[in-house]
């Protein structure tokens, strides 16, 4: 499952650049936008639910509380790329959520390598 959560959210992550791209903000949508978006959403509610798996998966270990925490980043990360693109849309600036979204993904994917399950605690366990 871990292995789907982690293809999930790099596809996610990828599709919204490509949406937040394909919307010009004196042209408006590009053909592609509304694909995008919508193939956007199958992704975050994939990476929803693969990750909630893994959630309650740990949920007997002794890291439950930072698995919780990044659980809430992911949710943060999730929700400030729907309103990225959003705002996008009714055509108001967006560049300071752009700019969350990338800052709460990183803090997400860091917390997620930090934790046992990570690949960086698997190398030396």
């Amino acid at each position: 499952m871990l292995h789907l959560h982690i293809l999930s959210w790099i596809l996610a992550i990828i599709l919204f650049f490509a949406a937040y791209q394909n919307f010009s903000d004196r042209q408006g949508p590009s053909q592609y936008f509304k694909p995008l978006h919508m193939v956007l959403r199958v992704f975050l509610l994939l990476t929803l639910i693969s990750g909630g798996v893994v959630f309650f998966q740990t949920m007997g270990g002794g890291m439950a509380a930072q698995y919780g925490i990044k659980f809430l980043l992911g949710l943060i990360t999730i929700g400030l790329m729907e309103m990225t693109l959003a705002k996008k849309k009714k055509k108001k600036p967006s560049r300071t959520f752009f700019y969350l979204v990338i800052l709460f993904a990183l803090l997400t994917i860091g917390m997620g390598i930090w934790l046992p399950m990570g690949p960086i605690s698997a190398m030396f366990n």
